[in-house]
């Protein structure tokens, strides 16, 4: 690329990134690959992400950047890696994750490139359209393909792929703009898909007995040396080809196989007794498999997204065995559908007000299970409150109080900053720490409501009985997620 075409890209680019609008949470995003020009081929291509409304009409267009702009890398990809292009949205539902290679469009033989001279690109893609690709591995999937990404809140990755020794399997990422990388596991290193789950890391494979969906150590490991697990009752022969994957809640799965032998397409699992087990398989279409999957949960309606080997986007409700997809998009003239993604709305979180020690010192009150949806359990958790203590959980569905209100015979600073709807008593452990589980029902007419809670801890070493002096977290306020 000369002068010349290299600044026509680099103002191109520019004013693609200037044009992009925020996406809407509720409407999908689709991975593709190809922009139409010319037959697909094993070279490095333009990527884009396409925003549709569930109904299936194209709502814009997303380039991911194909020229260096700044501390913002290239994002292609292989244009006949069917295997690479996922999708996750972040834990906190602000922004969606992808994958590539820094590699300029027409480079040959992209996948099988040297991590080292191509880099392996992770794309951070805000809900407001703004496209960071600054996070560029050059010890990740060397020779070989990365396929997926996930993060909690935009600022560290677990990652996917495969590669040559030692540059494989799930790999952590320390920080946005990082070059490089730790290898998790070993167990098995040809991975397809990974995801955050309720505070777990998931990952797809069908290599040798990890067929199906796998857990990654025990909640977010960031060292090597972690076990990769198979879900019990998933299969450890080969047959399956499992791809991306949707808990609907913590007993039920669905995972993407895009077998086309009548086999293929999303298969639901549930979880009983310890043991997952296969429910049946939804066909898009005869002989036809599925890659990508997302999906919603609305009052324990699930509706599925999916892409096929039929270069198609459907959807289907799950109504049982039988259940029909319907089609709401067919990929372009020579480009690919590579992934889908249900755009979340984000769950929020905010403090105010100011809190108060009691003999214990301050206590604090946090979150656990976000985002807020219901789903896979929700709850607040207080800390410093005091071994053995007596707290109480304020719960409100309104925003707090604007002016915190006095406690009658606690301290000056113990204020009430929360309208209570519900006082949540418990006793915190050894460590002075404690959960008060909330049930938030997995309804879409909740998506976006408020929720507020404050922690009044109580010392008892002090006073045996109920009673002063009390202490007093600041306000907590969640929005509601999906």
């Amino acid at each position: 690329m000369n002068l010349a075409t290299q600044a026509l890209a680099l103002v191109a680019f520019a004013a693609t990134a200037a044009a992009q609008s925020p996406l809407t949470p509720g409407n999908l995003v689709v991975s593709r690959v190809g922009d139409g020009a010319a037959a697909l081929a094993n070279t490095a291509t333009a990527r884009f992400l396409d925003e549709y409304t569930p109904a299936g009409v194209l709502v814009q267009t997303i380039a991911l950047p194909t020229a260096v702009v700044g501390a913002n890398r290239r994002l292609t990809d292989s244009g006949t890696a069917t295997s690479n292009g996922f999708l996750t949205q972040s834990v906190d539902g602000r922004y969606l994750i992808a994958t590539g290679y820094d590699a300029a469009p027409g480079t040959a033989s992209v996948t099988s490139s040297a991590s080292a001279t191509v880099n392996r690109v992770i794309a951070r893609i805000g809900l407001d359209g703004v496209v960071d690709t600054s996070t560029a591995l050059s010890d990740a999937y060397t020779a070989n393909n990365v396929r997926s990404a996930c993060t909690v809140d935009g600022n560290q990755f677990w990652t996917s792929g495969t590669g040559t020794a030692p540059t494989p399997g799930v790999r952590y990422v320390a920080a946005l703009g990082a070059t490089n990388s730790t290898q998790l596991s070993a167990s098995v290193t040809n991975i397809r898909c990974v995801d955050i789950v309720n505070g777990q890391l998931f990952c797809s494979t069908a290599s040798g007995a990890f067929q199906g969906v796998s857990t990654v150590g025990v909640g977010l490991p960031t060292t090597s040396g972690q076990a990769t697990s198979l879900l019990p009752g998933f299969p450890t022969a080969a047959g399956p080809s499992s791809y991306d994957f949707f808990f609907a809640d913590a007993n039920t799965l669905y995972v993407a196989d895009d077998r086309t032998t009548g086999v293929g397409g999303v298969q639901k699992w549930t979880l009983a007794g310890g043991t997952w087990t296969l429910a049946y398989t939804l066909a898009p279409a005869l002989n036809a498999g599925c890659r990508g999957l997302s999906g919603k949960a609305d009052n324990g309606v699930v509706t599925l997204y999916a892409t096929t080997t039929l270069g198609t986007l459907v959807q289907a409700v799950d109504a049982g065995v039988g259940s029909l997809f319907t089609v709401l998009a067919t990929q372009p003239t020579n480009t690919a559908f590579r992934d889908v993604q249900f755009v979340r709305t984000p769950s929020g979180i905010a403090t105010s007000g100011t809190a108060c020690a009691n003999g214990n010192g301050t206590p604090t009150v946090g979150t656990q299970g976000l985002p807020v949806t219901g789903n896979l359990g929700f709850g607040f958790t207080t800390t410093n409150a005091g071994a053995t203590s007596f707290v109480i959980f304020v719960v409100s569905g309104l925003p707090p109080f604007g002016v915190g209100l006095p406690i009658p015979g606690a301290p000056a600073c113990a204020l009430l900053y929360v309208s209570p709807d519900a006082l949540l008593g418990t006793i915190t452990d050894a460590t002075g720490a404690a959960f008060q589980a909330v049930p938030v029902p997995a309804a879409q007419s909740l998506v976006g409501a408020q929720l507020a809670a404050q922690v009044a801890a109580f010392d008892l070493a002090l006073y045996p009985t109920f009673g002063v002096p009390v202490g007093t977290s600041s306000a907590l306020q969640v929005t509601v997620g999906n």
